[in-house]
């Protein structure tokens, strides 16, 4: 089989050269735009896991306070009626005043969780 010679025109070299420099531009531009528009994406992905991480914070410390609040107010009462049913008059009531006290402060913690899922709950949904 004889081989044969195939010529081409310098100008279709230069075509096919121009060409393809074009197409290397426009790939570049596009990876260009790929790796901007990839950067977007993770700052945006950044700021909204931020923005509700402060969300989440601020929910979960007013709920704490708002439970602490309760668990102090449940001390006071848990103190206030020892101290009603511990009056001089009434002496022999202390143990069973004790265990009422003791009672209630079992309670503080049971009222001061409760109360603390409620008002994370009430605080999301605001």
């Amino acid at each position: 089989m004889a081989k044969k010679e195939v010529t081409v025109s310098q100008e279709f070299i230069d075509n096919l050269n121009a060409r393809i420099e074009s197409l290397e531009k426009k790939l570049a531009e596009k990876d260009e735009k790929e790796d901007k528009d990839t950067i977007g994406k993770i700052a945006d992905s950044i700021s909204d896991s931020t923005e509700k991480t402060l969300k989440e914070s601020g929910w979960a410390l007013s709920s704490m306070t708002d439970a602490f609040v309760e668990a102090v107010n449940e001390t006071a009462d848990a103190l206030s009626s020892l101290s009603e049913e511990t009056d001089t008059e009434k002496l022999g009531r202390i143990p069973g005043s004790m265990v009422s006290v003791f009672r209630k402060g079992l309670d503080i913690q049971k009222k001061a969780l409760e109360k603390f899922e409620e008002s994370y709950e009430k605080n999301k949904d605001d």
